[in-house]
């Protein structure tokens, strides 16, 4: 068998196991023969008259005398073959009883896998199975079974309507338990290759490129919901005995129910990657971070929805345990505060929108690009690659600081040239820098470039500016063409960078004495001084004139209007 269907074997082998406990099944024990004129007597012995062994008492049973055995056993059949077992022990033993709903001498014992099945007091005082139910057992019979059995029978020698010691049961049983399941399987392989074929053609229809894993989630719930739907239609052709039988129709009302709800949870998966591979063709980012929380939302909702009805299909009083869970409702929402402060932190997210799938944020110690926002977490892809999971409700008392929605990235630095650099040439390297800033396009128009301080080994530069642009990578390749430009800007004027250094100056040695200082008269001191002010010869407060200039003074931004 397909290695890829683990579904499929374990629903094969569970039926097998049914098939072998139903071989070596013991029969229920029965209550023990009641006499004739009690039989009737009450609603509980009436009811255990058709199961009394070795053949059914037919007193109890309101149809023509001639057809009575007939109608009783198919009655048994019936039971047996669908698995629905009387509860017997549960009925009332007053001859007297009186429906609470109706207020009529009758009872139900299975109102809701069998209302056709009616016991009540009749005009003698007897209880027996209804008229009107008996004359629904011939109808009822041709829908349970299906011929199949018989006709199988007919076709196999003699031998295969032998018990077989050890494993128990007929041989034509097990010949046709395993045909049915082989039957199953086939047509679940059809089923699964038309489900697929008909989801590809969908995509070409729409234009969208799909994973190929993302179809083949179908694979198993489509082919399982498919063998166990088979198998139930066709389970009573077996005809294995109540015990046996209800537990496997159990079985396979489960299955089919799971079976369902992956379907259904598998198809919100396809249906969230169809609209996945569509979004990657549009502008916005929302929809990009929408998919994955309707996903889950989706998924949640079929889930819950699903096991409700698998519950309630299989006699649990789903509503009943529902309201139960108000008792409890304190402890639930002292549990679940967690999980609601994540719900709430995801509603947060798509109404103030503070990042969107592709931003580049910083959320408390965590920094990275957000790959994908989910109805619990957010995952975070790191500059490491790795991938965080950060819970919603983080965003609640934490600065999200999202680098991602910039528009312009601002660039700070501190050039630094020698001491030996003369003044005007030092002002020549300021202005060569504006006119570098000045002539990349995507350097807003509000750089700041000056002759800033007297550093310990270099006179400093402040360069100041802002990069317009979306991405991390644009902002690197902007920089880089503006410091390589700065390089061949002080190549050019022949200036060189300063680095951290230290410079020992020896005044003088035993041998070599500094000569004395020269001292000025203070008139002429002050005559120096008094040449760099108002009007003075000296005096050139901003220094050479360069024409054109490059400051950015009363320029409009670039990017600003």
């Amino acid at each position: 068998m397909d290695r890829r269907h683990p579904l499929v074997r374990w629903l094969f082998l569970a039926l097998a196991a049914v098939l072998l406990v139903a071989s070596v099944t013991l029969p229920l024990v029965v209550v023990a023969d009641a006499p004739e004129d009690q039989r009737c007597a009450n609603p509980r012995s009436a009811a255990d008259s058709l199961f009394v062994a070795p053949e059914p008492a037919l007193a109890c049973v309101d149809a023509p005398d001639k057809d009575k055995a007939r109608l009783a056993t198919q009655l048994r059949q019936i039971l047996d073959a669908r698995g629905l077992y009387v509860p017997v022990a549960t009925l009332s033993e007053d001859a007297d009883h009186v429906d609470e709903d109706s207020g009529a001498a009758r009872v139900q014992p299975l109102p809701t896998t069998a209302p056709w099945l009616v016991i009540e007091k009749q005009g003698d005082g007897n209880w027996r199975y209804s008229r009107q139910t008996m004359n629904q057992v011939q109808v009822l019979y041709d829908q349970t079974f299906s011929g199949l059995s018989a006709w199988l029978q007919e076709l196999l020698p003699g031998v295969f309507q032998q018990r077989l010691p050890v494993i128990g049961g007929y041989a034509w049983q097990w010949v046709l338990g395993f045909g049915l399941v082989v039957f199953a399987f086939l047509i679940a392989l059809l089923v699964r290759v038309f489900v697929l074929s008909q989801l590809r053609g969908l995509a070409t229809r729409l234009s969208l490129r799909v994973d190929k894993q993302v179809l083949q989630k179908l694979d198993l719930p489509v082919m399982g919901f498919v063998i166990a739907g088979i198998v139930a239609w066709r389970l009573p052709d077996v005809q294995l005995p109540i015990e046996l039988s209800s537990l496997a129709f159990l079985m396979l009302s489960i299955a089919l129910g799971l079976c369902g709800v992956l379907i259904a949870s598998r198809l919100v998966t396809v249906g969230t990657g169809f609209w996945a591979a569509r979004t990657e063709e549009t502008e916005s980012r929302l929809d990009d971070q929408l998919v994955p929380l309707v996903r889950q939302i989706g998924q949640i909702i079929v889930w819950a929805i699903g096991i409700l009805f698998v519950l309630q299909n299989n006699g649990v009083q789903v509503w009943s345990f529902v309201a139960g869970l108000g008792i409890g409702s304190l402890a639930f929402a002292l549990a679940a505060q967690d999980t609601v402060a994540n719900l709430f932190g995801a509603l947060n997210i798509f109404l103030d929108k503070p990042f969107q799938i592709g931003d580049w944020v910083k959320v408390g110690d965590v920094e990275g690009t957000i790959e994908e926002v989910g109805f619990r977490s957010f995952r975070v892809r790191t500059f490491y690659n790795s991938v965080v999971t950060v819970p919603n409700s983080t965003i609640t008392n934490t600065n999200v600081d999202n680098l991602g929605v910039r528009n312009r990235r601002r660039c700070k630095i501190t050039l630094g040239l020698t001491y030996d650099t003369p003044p005007d040439t030092l002002q020549a390297f300021v202005e060569a820098v504006r006119a570098v800033l000045a002539a990349h396009p995507k350097v807003q128009n509000s750089y700041e470039v000056h002759f800033h301080g007297f550093g310990a080994s270099s006179l400093d530069i402040l360069v100041y500016y802002h990069i317009v642009c979306e991405s991390w990578t644009e902002e690197l390749e902007t920089r880089s063409a503006n410091f390589l430009e700065f390089l061949r800007v002080a190549e050019a004027l022949g200036v060189s960078f300063a680095f951290p250094s230290t410079s020992l100056y020896v005044e003088s040695t035993p041998k070599d004495p500094m000569a004395a200082q020269a001292r000025r008269e203070v008139s002429e001191l002050q005559q120096v001084a008094a040449s760099f002010g108002p009007n003075g010869p000296n005096s050139r407060p901003f220094g050479p004139v360069f024409e054109p200039s490059y400051s950015a003074k009363d320029v409009t931004a670039r990017g600003e209007g």
